[in-house]
C-alpha cells in the first residue's frame, strides 16, 4: 500500500472513530454529513486500488498470494459493512430528509444495523491498517 492510500484509510478510520458517538462530536447534523462524506472517501479510495481489485479478482481462483486473497475478502467484507452503515444511516437520518427512498422497515431494525455494521467495520478498517 502505498502512502497516499495508507493516508487515505487512515483518514477514514479516524474520521469513523470520531463519529461512533454521534452526540458528543458536533451534533447529529455533523454526524450524518460526515458519514456520507466516509462513503465518498472509500468510493475514492476503491477508485485508485481498482488496479488491484481487478488483477486480484480475475486471479482470485487461480496463482494469487495468500495474502492478497485474505486482503480482498477483507476489502469485500469492509464493502459490506460500509455499504450497510450508509444504507441504514439513511433509514434512520433525522436531520436529512432521505424519506422519498422509502426503505421501509422499523426505526429499531435500521438502528441496530447501523450500530452493529459501524462497530464491526471500524474493527476491520483496524485490520486493514494492520
Amino acid at each position: 500500500m502505498n502512502i497516499s492510500k495508507f493516508f487515505l484509510s487512515l483518514i477514514i478510520t479516524i474520521a469513523m472513530l470520531l463519529l461512533m458517538d454521534p452526540r458528543s462530536f458536533y451534533g447529529l447534523a455533523f454526524h450524518e454529513w460526515a458519514g456520507l462524506v466516509i462513503g465518498i472517501f472509500f468510493i475514492l479510495h476503491k477508485i485508485l486500488n481498482w488496479g488491484w481489485i481487478k488483477k486480484v479478482t480475475v486471479g482470485f481462483f487461480r496463482k494469487c498470494p495468500g495474502r492478497a486473497r485474505f486482503n480482498y475478502i477483507l476489502d469485500v467484507m469492509l464493502l459490506a459493512g460500509i455499504t450497510l452503515m450508509i444504507l441504514s444511516g439513511i433509514a434512520i437520518a433525522r436531520t436529512i430528509d432521505f424519506s422519498w427512498l422509502n426503505l421501509g422497515g422499523s426505526r429499531m431494525f435500521w438502528r441496530v444495523m447501523h450500530t452493529s455494521s459501524s462497530f464491526i467495520t471500524l474493527a476491520l478498517f483496524g485490520i486493514h491498517l494492520g
